[in-house]
């Protein structure tokens, strides 16, 4: 009986640490989740991928200067300027867009290789007219 009274407070011991651990791992991810790289928006609407950071599946951007009435004209925009190696989604309310890379498309591409490929997409169609 005193080994299962001993074993038991243990056991709580033991377990609130692990509980602990596990909620700041999940916290954690999910702010990693949400926080994405910024990419770059020159004057002139040309988009660019930061070359500081690792590349990444998808990068945010401010749509503050893009004068949008309403979250529907914004969303149609943003439709109008996605490719097949990228898109875009927005979120008006929050002032941000993101930039989605297609790297299934792309595999082995490098990050140099995806700022190219924005390099030309957006200065053919920049993203501020």
């Amino acid at each position: 009986m005193k080994k299962q009274i001993i074993f038991s407070s243990l056991g709580k011991q033991l377990l609130m640490p692990v509980i602990l651990l596990f909620a700041g791992v999940l916290i954690s991810a999910e702010m990693k989740a949400q926080s994405k790289p910024s990419a770059l928006l020159s004057g002139n609407g040309v988009l660019q991928l930061p070359t500081n950071v690792a590349l990444t599946d998808s990068y945010e951007f401010s749509t503050a200067s893009f004068g949008f009435q309403n979250e529907t004209q914004a969303v149609q925009y943003f439709k109008n300027k996605s490719q097949a190696d990228f898109y875009f989604r927005v979120r008006l309310n929050e002032n941000k867009a993101y930039v989605y890379l297609n790297k299934q498309a792309h595999p082995s591409w490098t990050l140099t290789e995806w700022n190219n490929l924005l390099n030309t997409k957006t200065t053919a169609s920049p993203l501020l007219n």
